[in-house]
């Protein structure tokens, strides 16, 4: 799945002449926490995020009698440029979600701004949207089972247990497969359009697969 699939779009942007009240403002009015900072054709600068609005007016608020209301022209009179994050993460229209996924996380970020060729705002993914983005396909919501299989990791056995699965004539919503759970296995996640599966449970095992009971689970 790509990121262009996932994002958010059209999205709020601001120019870094904008003041942070006028920032603040735009977030506060879409709900959103972070706004990519673009010149006046499009093309990424910068981030701003609410904590960015935040730590600019913490330091003034230190000064002996500081007032809500200057802390108010403090945001009207501070433009965006001078707040923004300049070195920014981003997302390019071509990237997987799995790549999405991994610079959220190396880089510890909420979102990613997502730049088509010419460098050009054209969307932009949250944390929240991948989240909801896998929630979707692994079916999670939907009248269905699980089942955790270990197996073998050798070619053909993931086919062997989707034909096992198949012959009791349910669909599989969903699979997963992990890393090496013990040297020489890989476990296998199955979401089943069915409910009553311990007739496939009894099926697999049979077949010699080991059934990962959630209450024994400690890998």
């Amino acid at each position: 799945m790509f990121v262009s699939r996932r994002m958010q779009k059209p999205i709020v942007t601001v120019t870094p002449s904008a003041s942070l009240a006028e920032a603040r403002e735009q977030m506060r009015g879409h709900n959103v926490r972070q706004i990519p900072v673009t010149t006046e054709d499009g093309k990424l600068v910068g981030i701003l995020s609410d904590r960015d609005i935040r730590g600019a007016v913490l330091p003034a608020g230190l000064v002996p009698g500081f007032t809500a209301e200057e802390a108010e022209k403090f945001l009207k009179n501070t433009p965006v440029g001078k707040v923004m994050t300049r070195k920014v993460v981003t997302a390019t229209l071509t990237d997987t979600l799995e790549d999405a996924i991994v610079l959220l996380h190396d880089f510890n970020v909420n979102a990613l701004p997502v730049v088509d060729a010419e460098g050009k705002v054209a969307g932009i993914i949250t944390r929240m949207n991948v989240l909801e983005a896998f929630i979707d396909v692994l079916g999670v919501g939907e009248v269905s089972s699980r089942l955790e299989v270990v197996v073998p990791d050798r070619p053909g056995t993931l086919a062997q247990l989707v034909g096992i699965i198949s012959s009791f004539h349910v669909n599989i919503t969903s699979v997963l497969a992990t890393g090496h759970v013990v040297e020489g296995k890989r476990a296998n996640f199955f979401r089943i359009a069915a409910l009553n599966v311990a007739p496939i449970k009894k099926a697999i095992e049979e077949a010699g697969f080991e059934i990962l009971d959630p209450s024994q689970y400690t890998i």
